[in-house]
């Protein structure tokens, strides 16, 4: 289990950088927004660990392939997040960030209250993402049902 915990932890870490630089960058960089982000970033490797967890357990090899490759290429997009932030509407992290923005703003919660706002943001933009993540995932699941042994659990830490 102690190496599934790394395993997420390092992919969610990985994962949230996009937007954690954006986070910082546009929000008051107090400790308590970062603290905020840093606790909802936390909130998403307990998530996947326990998901990994309940896979095994049930022996969804397939789908645990799966959802590994999905997270893979999900953070390899944030690659077009880093190298063309004039194009916005490609980027998952920018979409995901301006509609937890919005979100935010419609429950009334206020930049005044630094932790609640980030780490509210980032459970939104989190969700968002692992939404973009499953749908990756199940793209992967139907393209290797289609091709036998394209994916494995021999691939699987």
């Amino acid at each position: 289990m102690s190496k599934r915990w790394g395993f997420w932890t390092l992919w969610v870490c990985i994962s949230a950088i996009a937007g954690f630089v954006w986070g910082v960058a546009l929000n008051d960089n107090s400790w308590l927004s970062i603290a905020g982000m840093a606790s909802g970033i936390g909130c998403f490797i307990i998530f996947y660990t326990l998901l990994d967890d309940f896979a095994r357990k049930n022996q969804w090899h397939r789908f645990i392939a799966a959802l590994q490759k999905g997270v893979y290429i999900k953070a390899g997009l944030q690659i077009l997040n880093l190298a063309t932030p004039i194009f916005p509407f490609i980027s998952p992290e920018i979409l995901a960030g301006v509609a937890a923005i919005y979100i935010v703003e419609l429950l009334g919660l206020d930049f005044h209250q630094p932790f609640l706002s980030s780490f509210v943001m980032t459970l939104i933009t989190g969700s968002l993402l692992s939404l973009c993540v499953g749908v990756i995932s199940l793209i992967v699941l139907l393209v290797s049902n289609s091709k036998p042994g394209a994916i494995t659990t021999n691939d699987m830490p």
